[in-house]
């Protein structure tokens, strides 16, 4: 039996490789397992919420990505037109921009900036949403306005919740913490939200300059290719005891930096002939080329569950038989936040949970815990056809009101009526669709005075050719 020891490398960079199934999450949670006990921090960055059930065992918090942001706009000891460079060509990379479009991107953020900072505020995502808007009904040529309408759309898919909330990385570098980024819906919303938190980190490590042993862990990895954040934590992250585990079904799509420094290798079976030729050349190390076609056989014919592990120290790679990750308590905590991003009923989630394996009592424990630490808030409906217990995750305003307008929009749906939820200062909480006019959907708990009521109705009159207030 192997047991990784990766303090004893020049570094403690790790990068697991293999194909779908393989056995790659399996290891890393082993991996996180014997962090956790050892008494090392970590973060995990999790796409497909592949952890969060083990969250508990790991002694780790929770969070959901579309809940819990980090404002990319952030200056963090840049200046303006630094951190303006930074973000176009952060998003150039990932939205593959055109010179064109990058060019008049910059232009949006260092208005947004010089606007923002006037006012004394920090723009975000919606501030360049704005500005982009502004600039699009002031283009001279149609060209610009299609080009500023193309750009605005774009960014559309990665401005994540209107509502999401800053999360403490001084928090998330003083324990344990998985990112589920299962609720961002496209690669890019993905691979800007982990590019983002990896800057807060880096920033965060050296303004503090602590050393600790913590690890940042990116499944699918691959999508960092190219970000410059990471190069700067593979070079530098030893000095502060940080470690990264990349994760990724082809070693070849890492950023070339991971696959430069990383001195442990774990690699499962590839069946792709130019995926096996090039892990196969890194294990034989370009020179031997008896030693090249051993190691890309092996690749080739390795068993469900072992990997190659090859480290820095040693010559040959060994071969490992993994042992099953086996979970000695799952916790559904994290699979309720998920389902809580949107209004869901108490008999809906409990039986989501009983067809995830979890018994009724570690679903209503769980339930319970999160109400009591405040994380998660119910309202109880009185009325058919809604009535039940209904609960949601960090709602923008009372629980109340957002459980309400996501019943009052379930309802119109049920019959037939387009719509879509808004709720928030800047327009009704419902946006009805009704012989092509739209009609504006209030609802009010009753706890708002009369002057904010009728100041806010006369807005939306102003707007709506009709306006409906619930209570």
């Amino acid at each position: 039996m192997m047991r990784l020891n990766p303090e004893r490398n020049l570094n403690s960079h790790i990068m697991i490789t293999g194909e779908s199934g393989a056995g790659k999450s399996n290891v890393c949670k082993l991996i996180l397992r014997q962090l956790a006990n050892q008494g090392a921090g970590f973060v995990v960055l999790d796409p497909h919420a592949e952890y969060v059930e083990h969250a508990k065992e790991m002694h780790a918090e929770v969070y959901d990505a579309s809940m819990h942001s980090v404002n990319l706009f952030d200056l963090d000891g840049l200046t303006e037109r630094e951190r303006t460079a930074e973000i176009t060509a952060m998003l150039r990379r990932v939205l593959h921009l055109g010179e064109v479009q990058a060019s008049t991107l910059y232009r949006c953020i260092d208005y947004t900036y010089w606007v923002s900072m006037r006012n004394g505020s920090v723009p975000n995502m919606h501030s360049l949403l704005y500005t982009i808007k502004v600039f699009g009904r002031k283009a001279r040529s149609k060209p610009e306005a299609n080009m500023l309408d193309s750009l605005e759309k774009r960014l559309l898919v990665i401005a994540g919740e209107n509502f999401a909330r800053n999360v403490s990385v001084a928090k998330i570098l003083q324990g344990r913490s998985i990112f589920s980024l299962h609720g961002l819906h496209s690669a890019e919303a993905q691979s800007i939200y982990m590019e983002g938190m990896l800057r807060k980190i880096y920033t965060s490590v050296l303004a503090a300059r602590v050393k600790r042993r913590f690890y940042i862990v990116i499944d699918e990895a691959e999508k960092l290719q190219g970000s410059p954040v990471v190069g700067r934590f593979v070079a530098e992250g030893r000095k502060y005891g940080i470690g990264m585990i990349a994760i990724s079904q082809r070693a070849k799509a890492l950023d070339k930096e991971i696959r430069s420094n990383a001195a442990t290798m774990i690699t499962f079976t590839q069946r792709e002939p130019e995926e096996q030729n090039y892990v196969a050349n890194m294990i034989a190390a370009g020179t031997e080329y008896n030693r090249f076609i051993e190691v890309r056989k092996a690749l080739r014919e390795l068993p469900r569950g072992y990997a190659l592990v090859q480290e820095a120290r040693e010559r040959n790679a060994k071969m490992v038989k993994c042992l099953r990750f086996k979970a000695r308590e799952r916790d559904p905590s994290g699979a309720i936040m998920v389902m809580a991003r949107k209004v869901v009923g108490k008999r809906e989630l409990l039986e989501k949970l009983r067809h995830d394996g979890f018994s009724a009592e570690q679903a209503i424990g769980a339930i319970t815990e999160l109400v009591r630490s405040g994380k998660l808030k119910y309202h109880v409906v009185t009325e058919a056809p809604y009535a039940g217990t209904w609960y949601i995750a960090m709602p923008r305003n009372s629980a109340e009101h957002d459980v309400m307008v996501s019943l009052i929009s379930r309802y119109l749906s049920e019959n037939g009526i387009a719509n879509r939820i808004h709720n928030n200062s800047y327009g009704p909480d419902v946006i009805a669709y009704k012989d092509g006019r739209k009609v504006a959907v209030e609802y009010e708990t009753g706890k708002k005075n009369t002057w904010d009521t009728e100041r806010m109705l006369a807005k939306r009159v102003e707007k709506y050719p009709e306006v409906i207030v619930l209570r």
